[in-house]
């Protein structure tokens, strides 16, 4: 009979910091640890959702992954818990579990995702599996680790309908040299772009700077090639409205509003006003600014009126 190393009862939550406190124990707590029987309970409703929870976060991952693998139920709690964690909370244990546990969790969620996609196309902001809450813990997991989960799903699984979702989360330097951090021959990256389908020429629109790339990489397929040097003018564009955005959205966490206000203007001076306006608009999403300083801004660039912002500055002085 199994015993908890700290005593704790089935019924009785599992301390925090648990598992970081009982690693030098290696095997030897794997074998006496209880949470997997916390979580099992949990799923028959004998014990509290403070309990099945926190066996969750204080078990081994390996204990988790073995746990998961014993009943639907079972795989069904752990995606439950895995969506309504913050990712941070996570990503040691989504790291830790094999690449065959990882690939079978994000078909799940896939498939979850295409079902909620279908049911809501009226929702133009759900464009990705990634911008989804529930599956934020994705974007969290180390570059290198991701990297492996999309080779295991080209190589092993034949499966890159699945890899080439991850592209868009890369960062573009590692997509653009997918080859240098896996062992996938040009072919094979060709297929995880190529398995987008139409969303192939969405990608360099999302992530600008590995458009080059995808245009080295596609020169000896023609009808895509065409089609992406079509694209030039266009991603040009996208790319200076996220760099712009980004660099203001930097400087903006960490100065007062009147400066950002000066500032955002000084860097939109002189682009075209529809550029402007989509920098402005990726600030408000970002919350950066509210709906009424992007229209002083936007009538700012439009009238170069200095005087529009007195009021502001009155206003934040307390004057």
């Amino acid at each position: 009979m199994r015993k908890c190393c700290l005593e704790t009862q089935i019924s009785g939550h599992c301390p925090t910091g648990c598992k970081n406190k009982f690693k030098f124990l290696g095997s030897e707590i794997e074998e006496n640890c209880i949470a997997d029987l916390k979580m099992e309970a949990f799923l028959r409703d004998k014990v509290t959702f403070r309990v099945g929870i926190s066996a969750f976060y204080e078990s081994n991952p390996r204990i988790l992954e073995k746990f998961l693998w014993e009943s639907k139920d079972s795989q069904e709690l752990i995606s439950y818990f895995l969506y309504i964690s913050e990712p941070e909370q996570v990503k040691e244990i989504i790291e830790s579990f094999s690449n065959h546990t990882l690939s079978y969790l994000f078909k799940t969620d896939f498939f979850n995702f295409q079902n909620v996609k279908d049911s809501t196309k009226r929702d133009k902001s759900i464009k990705h599996i990634f911008h989804v809450r529930s599956y934020r813990y994705w974007t969290f997991i180390d570059v290198k680790r991701i990297c492996g989960l999309i080779q295991y799903f080209v190589h092993e699984l034949k499966e890159p309908e699945y890899a080439c979702q991850f592209i868009v989360i890369l960062p573009s330097e590692v997509a653009a040299n997918l080859r240098s951090y896996t062992t996938l021959t040009t072919e094979e990256e060709k297929s995880l772009y190529t398995a987008l389908g139409d969303s192939i020429y969405e990608l360099p629109i999302q992530s600008p700077k590995i458009y080059d790339h995808m245009l080295q990489l596609f020169a000896d397929e023609m009808e895509i090639f065409l089609i992406l040097s079509t694209m030039e003018e266009l991603i040009r564009r996208q790319e200076k409205i996220l760099d712009t955005s980004a660099k203001l959205i930097e400087y903006t966490k960490s100065h007062q509003i009147v400066m950002n206000i000066q500032f955002i203007f000084s860097e939109l001076n002189g682009l075209d006003i529809g550029i402007a306006s989509e920098i402005l608009n990726q600030l408000l999403d970002s919350k950066m600014i509210s709906l009424s300083q992007r229209a002083l801004v936007l009538d700012f660039l439009q009238t170069g009126n200095l005087d529009i912002l007195k009021p502001l500055r009155n206003d934040l002085l307390g004057r």
